[in-house]
């Protein structure tokens, strides 16, 4: 049981990593020295991030137990 808990787990960092690339979301960043904003806010794309994190929770579970339910593994 433990190991498909850690599947879970590597799974869900494995797909957070690919989000991260495919949505940028940057906060602001400012020079102490001088506060000149080295790299300003860009939080365009955090609705997309969160609706498809959403939909990824809820649709990659569900899609894994139709999966099991269908095939011929369903041995308990």
């Amino acid at each position: 049981m433990a190991s498909f808990t850690n599947l879970a787990l590597w799974a869900s960092q494995l797909g957070i990593k690919y989000l991260n690339q495919v949505y940028s979301v940057t906060r602001e960043v400012k020079d102490r020295a001088n506060n000149v904003i080295r790299v300003p806010a860009d939080y365009s794309e955090l609705g997309l991030l969160m609706w498809s994190a959403l939909l990824l929770g809820l649709v990659v579970p569900i899609a894994a137990v139709l999966i099991i339910k269908l095939s011929p593994l369903k041995r308990a």
